[in-house]
């Protein structure tokens, strides 16, 4: 399974259909590149990404949870 793909996962637990779109900005706006060339060095700028734009809108609680669910990815 592309690394894309099971971050998409992760986020679906919380984001629904609304996580494709969530990663594709924070890949665009913050590491310059597609979804579909992350690696797994990519995962620490992703989760710090991610926990910051999720806490906007999901709270404290579920950014850590994701955080550490993409940091977990290889």
């Amino acid at each position: 399974m592309a690394i894309s793909d099971q971050i998409i996962k992760i986020l679906a637990e919380d984001m629904g259909p609304s996580a494709t779109l969530f990663l594709e900005r924070q890949c665009k706006f913050h590491l310059n590149k597609d979804p579909g060339a992350l690696t797994a060095s990519d995962m620490g700028e992703l989760s710090k990404w991610v926990y910051t734009g999720a806490k906007l809108t999901l709270g404290d609680g579920i950014a850590d949870k994701l955080k550490t669910k993409i940091l977990a990815v290889k």
